[in-house]
């Protein structure tokens, strides 16, 4: 039994993986200073693999975590330019997020070739893999609760105090908020998602996990697939836990 578990910037989510087959466990809010409850009731696993974008602090927290409850030494994941079948263009590879990195390499595998890949967290990420496992890059914008919550904190006259989507033209400020940024979210992904099927000539299967996945499942006209875990995945893959 190994222990993935991937550190985002609002939750840290795991999962058990045994016989490669992969099993989501309750996440828990990246601020918590306990660790997961479901970690405690836990045999002690063979591995724990590691993806964080966290922060040093949470890296570290985990680390304690680990050693308490198993006296193990968690492994951190670290993007390289080959792995998994999948080879990185980007410029430099250490400045790729990992998080970005693994969940590439997952969407490249469940595709079984190339694939548009959609993080909606608390940033949104939207990173492209070719036929050829080569990953292209993407692109790096606010998510949709970012977006909201640092238009109305700059702004003195909008208020937002639930995001509330409505009609296409709005007739009250939150609907007004609360649409404009929900297109501008929806229509950068779709605009992404069509300079890409023109480059390289062809739809792709889409991938989309994180927090406001099921906003991103509501709002693009795309061919998307959920997949909570997809990080975790390519964890796993990367690991050569899985294949």
């Amino acid at each position: 039994m190994i222990l993935l578990v991937d550190a985002g910037n609002s939750r840290i989510k795991s999962a058990l993986c045994v016989d490669g087959n992969i099993a989501l466990l309750e996440p828990v809010p990246t601020a918590s200073r306990e660790p997961p409850a479901a970690w405690c009731e836990l045999d002690p696993p063979e591995r724990v693999l590691v993806s964080s974008v966290a922060g040093a602090d949470v890296g570290a927290m985990i680390r304690q975590w680990v050693k308490q409850l198993w006296s193990l030494d968690a492994t951190f994941a670290s993007v390289r330019e080959n792995a998994a079948g999948m080879t990185t263009r980007y410029d430099k590879p250490s400045q790729l997020g990992v998080d970005r990195w693994l969940a590439a390499i997952a969407g490249y595998h469940l595709a079984g070739g190339a694939a548009c890949v959609i993080d909606a967290g608390t940033a949104l990420t939207i990173d492209i893999v070719d036929q050829a496992g080569v990953h292209l890059g993407g692109t790096i914008a606010p998510g949709l609760a970012l977006m909201v919550d640092s238009l109305t904190r700059n702004t003195a006259q909008l208020r937002l105090d639930a995001f509330t989507p409505g009609e296409a033209i709005a007739t009250n400020t939150a609907a007004a908020i609360s649409g404009g940024c929900r297109d501008a979210f929806a229509g950068g992904i779709e605009r992404m998602y069509a300079k890409t099927a023109r480059d390289l000539g062809a739809e792709l299967p889409c991938f989309v996990t994180g927090g406001e996945a099921g906003v991103v499942m509501e709002s693009c006209a795309l061919p998307l697939r959920a997949v909570p875990d997809l990080v975790l995945r390519g964890l796993a893959l990367a690991a050569g836990v899985t294949t």
